[in-house]
């Protein structure tokens, strides 16, 4: 595999050393020699010095026999620029990093086929939609996100009391953007339609949106709403934290430390709470009771402030700590000190970029707790007709449709539901099972043949 980065600085020299480790051929380009120097003393790789926004550098990259070309540097314009150029090149997949939220046509991490480019990615929302996963893994036994984060599965526990306990599988009620895709009974995953009554201690596989994935792992827990959420630090990443729990948990603050930032915070978020103060003076959050909340999620720009935040609101009794963290590589020293959850910028936009590489086989797979099965995302192909539905698939017997992406949206998997190129489609089915589905994804790409 050959990757051309441009920009040798923390993020391109961070995925130059993971990509180059895995066996890729890597050329790093920037236009600073001592960056070059750098990347060159930390991985094995080939490095060019010139300005990526420019043909004759990208040229001399050889872009256009590039699997990959990623823009990661500092700039949001010269990273669109050089992917863009990339891709008239005859790269075969380009990415760009473009920071700005405002950017973006949707609320998402990732937008595809933007200027030719395959796809953008926003650091900031990776970093908040991994916080929010995690989160959620408080009420759930797994969540997970496939098809570049459109589309967020769990798996949760039917206990005494829940909420959907005697209830059909499929009939279960859910927001229009969430639904049942499957039950765990006896280690073994069925389809819903084959549970007409959920028992204690059956494990409810649950696909959607993830905007509606809190409020469907409630539904099915019966987790308590109106809970309290406070965040330290109020830029991009809190600003998308207090948005998106807001929906779900119903009490949320944010503290501050820039008074500006907390005018315009004031004027976004109507419905939050904006405290102007330092989230690492124990005054403070003893005069918000910090130990009164249930969830307490650090996300400023300073690896210490998050550190020191987290550490005394685990001390002062709040139950769950998720921290920021900015240097790749610390997130275990976060947890051995009792942060219960963490997310970086550079692990999110390795693991995007690692699920927009050229597929070999499934896209992404990831095993579920207490059953035999796994879940595989594969990609339609380019040739599948016009008028193949997704029953025409002819998957075997134990494999279970979890759900269909299409663009930026996910649809649950209806027997009927016409498919087109390249769909994603998300399946779970026992290891012993996975080639033959990818076999039947293959086989109707040639029309069935």
């Amino acid at each position: 595999m050959r990757v051309v980065i441009i920009g040798a600085g923390d993020v391109g020299t961070y995925l130059a050393r993971a990509l180059s480790a895995e066996g890729a051929e890597v050329i790093v380009i920037d236009r600073v020699a001592a960056a070059l120097d750098r990347v060159e003393e930390q991985a094995d790789v080939l490095t060019l010095y010139g300005d990526a926004t420019h043909w004759s550098t990208l040229q001399s990259a050889d872009v256009s026999k590039a699997d990959i070309t990623l823009a990661l540097t500092s700039s949001d314009d010269a990273n669109v620029v050089s992917a863009a150029l990339a891709a008239s090149l005859g790269a075969q997949r380009t990415v760009a990093r473009v920071d700005d939220p405002s950017f973006y046509r949707t609320q998402g991490g990732v937008e595809a086929d933007v200027l030719g480019i395959s796809a953008v990615l926003c650091a900031s929302r990776l970093v908040s939609t991994e916080l929010l996963r995690q989160v959620r893994r408080v009420d759930a036994e797994y969540v997970g996100h496939f098809a570049g984060d459109t589309v967020q599965i769990a798996q949760v526990r039917v206990a005494e009391g829940t909420p959907v306990l005697g209830q059909s599988a499929s009939q279960v009620k859910l927001d229009d953007n969430a639904w049942v895709a499957g039950v765990v009974r006896d280690m073994v995953l069925r389809p819903p339609e084959d549970v007409a009554r959920l028992e204690v201690d059956d494990h409810v596989l649950l696909a959607g949106s993830p905007a509606a994935m809190g409020d469907a792992i409630k539904a099915v827990t019966g987790a308590r709403h109106n809970r309290r959420v406070v965040i330290v630090g109020g830029g991009d990443v809190g600003s998308q934290l207090a948005g998106a729990l807001v929906q779900s948990e119903g009490r949320v603050q944010v503290i501050e430390l820039d008074i500006e930032r907390c005018h315009v915070l004031a004027e976004a978020l109507p419905k939050v709470n904006i405290i102007h103060g330092d989230g690492t003076n124990i005054a403070v959050l003893r005069d918000e009771q910090i130990d009164t909340a249930d969830f307490m999620l650090s996300v400023t720009r300073a690896d210490e402030v998050n550190l020191m935040a987290s550490l005394m609101a685990a001390d002062l009794g709040v139950a769950w700590t998720f921290s920021l963290v900015h240097r790749p590589g610390y997130t275990d020293v976060y947890s051995h000190l009792g942060i219960h959850g963490t997310a970086g910028s550079h692990e999110q936009i390795l693991r995007m970029v690692k699920w927009l590489l050229p597929p070999r086989g499934a896209l992404a797979h990831d095993e579920l707790p207490v059953c035999t099965h796994g879940l595989y995302e594969h990609q339609l192909p380019g040739g599948i007709r016009g008028d193949v539905r997704l029953a025409d698939l002819a998957l075997p017997p134990d494999a279970v449709p979890v759900a269909v992406i299409r663009g930026l949206r996910c649809h649950p998997p209806l027997a009927g539901l016409a498919l087109e190129a390249y769909d994603h489609l998300v399946v779970a089915a026992p290891p012993s099972g996975a080639a033959q589905v990818e076999k039947q994804i293959r086989r109707a790409g040639r029309g069935g043949e």
